[in-house]
């Protein structure tokens, strides 16, 4: 019987430790999505390659995939990335090991040479990115972003 209650003791601190890491790996994640957003704002690469992985694959709002960090930054320097204001919310955080999901919504004013400016006004939409731990670091490897049609 002491046997069976000390194991069920070390099942329960091993799940309240693994909860604790989830939560910790989650503010973690949560800063590094407003680190990514600072980056966009500032149009810092440097600030971003800390963030995106080389490998970093977009699904755009724009009906394209841009293949790879580079492939971003080449958009970021073409105008593509120019935004006056940007917030992003994360709604939900999925921990799996050495991947995280997270979803929410993101909210832009486009500068005023991107094709989705309309005098100023705001652009919503929903995004899904994931991350991994590559090298004891959390990088963002791919993402989905899709704009919110008014109705």
């Amino acid at each position: 019987m002491r046997q069976h209650l000390l194991t069920i003791l070390l099942l329960a601190a091993a799940h309240l430790c693994a909860a604790q890491d989830n939560k910790t790996i989650e503010t973690t994640i949560k800063a590094l999505e407003q680190k990514a957003v600072k980056g966009i704002l500032q149009s810092d690469t440097a600030l971003l390659k800390e963030v995106w992985a080389p490998e970093f694959l977009v699904n755009t709002p724009r009906n394209n995939i841009a293949n790879g960090r580079s492939a971003v930054f080449q958009n970021q320097r073409a105008g593509l990335i120019n935004y006056s204001a940007f917030e992003r919310v994360v709604e939900q955080v999925l921990v799996q090991k050495d991947m995280v999901i997270t979803m929410g919504h993101e909210t832009y004013t486009p500068g005023q040479d991107l094709p989705e400016a309309r005098e100023g006004q705001p652009v919503k939409r929903r995004f899904t990115n994931v991350w991994m731990r590559q090298g004891g670091q959390w990088l963002q490897v791919a993402r989905h972003a899709s704009i919110i049609c008014s109705e």
